[in-house]
């Protein structure tokens, strides 16, 4: 099962995507795992991919990730809290569909402001 950590500002909003996320994966029987984290938590042992709220997104930590080769995503503008976790699992759904992350994150190249 492949773990996805959720990483919003404070945490509350990350913990009510993380289980909004599950129960649809659930519902949509995909083995995906959400965990909620905060950013400076954030390591390659804590999950297969980082999902970005929008919010916490910039230059400096998207550099950061990259150079600790940790594969992230990043999540529309309109995923807040609880919602829009249909959104949410379809653009990280889409990324893994594109990418290279099966097991844990390694050597993924840089496309489309994701790693």
């Amino acid at each position: 099962m492949l773990t996805v950590a959720i990483v919003c500002g404070a945490g509350a909003s990350s913990t009510f995507l993380s289980r909004r996320m599950s129960d649809v994966a659930d519902s949509t029987q995909q083995s995906l795992r959400f965990v909620p984290l905060p950013l400076e938590s954030v390591n390659a042992d804590a999950a297969d991919l980082v999902a970005l709220a929008s919010h916490v997104v910039s230059g400096a930590v998207t550099a950061d990730l990259r150079e600790r080769g940790i594969a992230y995503v990043v999540l529309p503008e309109t995923v807040r809290g609880g919602f829009g976790a249909d959104v949410a699992l379809e653009t990280i759904s889409e990324f893994l569909r594109n990418s290279s992350v099966l097991t844990h994150a390694s050597a993924l190249s840089e496309s489309d402001g994701n790693y």
